[in-house]
């Protein structure tokens, strides 16, 4: 059955449902294309309460183990506006839960939109976990590969580094070493759509991130700023500058450091103070990362330097920003830079 034989009225009309709605009445709204799952049975569709579904820990935080950077708060909007005007696509797996504590498996954004719109009622798919497998292995499989289709918000290379440095923990604990092999074999076992290369790069940055945390004490930018100010025994600004790896060699915090520098010496006419620090590099890569960290900065003073000898000699001053208008943007009516 699709969208059109489930009306909006039918939708909202399910917080009045009673627990024992009739279940081959759900079994013929629902034709999902469940897949094959390895870690737990299925049990089938069912109307549950919204306000038993298990999503948070003990200190009330949103335990989604697989997503690595939490909900995308902009999609759980879209999600309302869809669920309100269009019903439930009954093609698409609901969200997906434990038999045995409704613990939420997959389905987060769109769990957190039935609790915004105000659902008592809506439909789950309860899961059984087989007693051979982990409960963290079984949120790898479907917190993971259940986020590999176009209706919901499509899992990311971060989600499966976070959730592959978890397995690789684990397997340290068991006394095996996890290898890039080990590595791709378990991307492999968990439906996503990354190529080859884009595998590899994720594994090798997670064995990148551990060797460096093993050997080396890692900071933010804010914490790295902290100790700075601790070292250096003054209360006045200091500003990080991060050395983390990248394609082009150059730093993640390059240009963020020039608008603080910037920024702070048009607002109190001072030169802040800066300090270097170094992101996932291990111990034995670190003298070369503070090399090339202080490469940048000599090479940015170099830059600076000539932008004001220029202006030194140059009748007036130069700008900087040279600012040439605004991309055409109005149909029909922009079609060149608008000055």
């Amino acid at each position: 059955m699709d969208r059109k034989k489930w009306s909006e009225k039918d939708y909202l009309d399910l917080e009045k449902i009673e627990p024992d709605f009739p279940q081959e009445l759900i079994d013929s709204f629902f034709k999902p294309d469940v897949p094959p799952y390895n870690t737990v049975d299925i049990v089938g569709i069912r109307v549950l309460r919204t306000d038993s579904i298990v999503v948070q820990n003990a200190n009330g935080q949103v335990i989604n183990l697989a997503r690595g950077i939490g909900t995308d708060k902009e999609n759980v909007r879209l999600l309302q506006d869809s669920m309100t005007t269009l019903g439930w696509d009954t093609r698409q797996v609901p969200p997906i839960v434990e038999e045995s504590d409704l613990t939420l498996y997959d389905g987060y954004s769109r769990h957190e939109a039935l609790l915004t719109i105000g659902q008592d009622y809506a439909f789950y798919l309860v899961v059984r976990r087989k007693p051979e497998y982990a409960v963290v292995e079984t949120i790898d499989e479907i917190g993971l590969g259940a986020n590999n289709h176009p209706q919901c918000k499509k899992h990311t290379i971060v989600d499966f580094k976070k959730r592959f440095a978890a397995y690789v923990i684990r397997r340290e604990s068991e006394g095996s070493t996890t290898t890039l092999n080990d590595g791709l074999n378990w991307f492999d076992s968990i439906p996503n759509s990354f190529s080859d290369d884009a595998k590899a790069n994720a594994i090798e940055d997670v064995f990148q991130t551990k060797r460096a945390r093993e050997t080396v004490e890692s900071f933010t930018k804010t914490q790295a700023e902290k100790k700075a100010k601790e070292l250096l025994k003054t209360k006045e600004t200091v500003f990080a500058f991060g050395k983390r790896p990248s394609k082009d060699g150059r730093s993640h915090y390059r240009k963020r450091m020039i608008a603080d520098v910037i920024e702070k010496f048009v607002e109190t006419g001072e030169i802040p103070k800066l300090v270097g620090f170094c992101d996932k590099y291990s111990a034995e890569e670190i003298d070369t990362a503070r090399e090339e960290l202080l490469k940048e900065i000599n090479e940015l003073n170099k830059m600076f330097h000539q932008f004001i000898g220029m202006n030194k000699t140059i009748k007036g001053s130069v700008d900087l920003f040279q600012f040439e208008g605004f991309i055409p943007q109005v149909i029909d009516e922009e079609t060149e830079l608008v000055k």
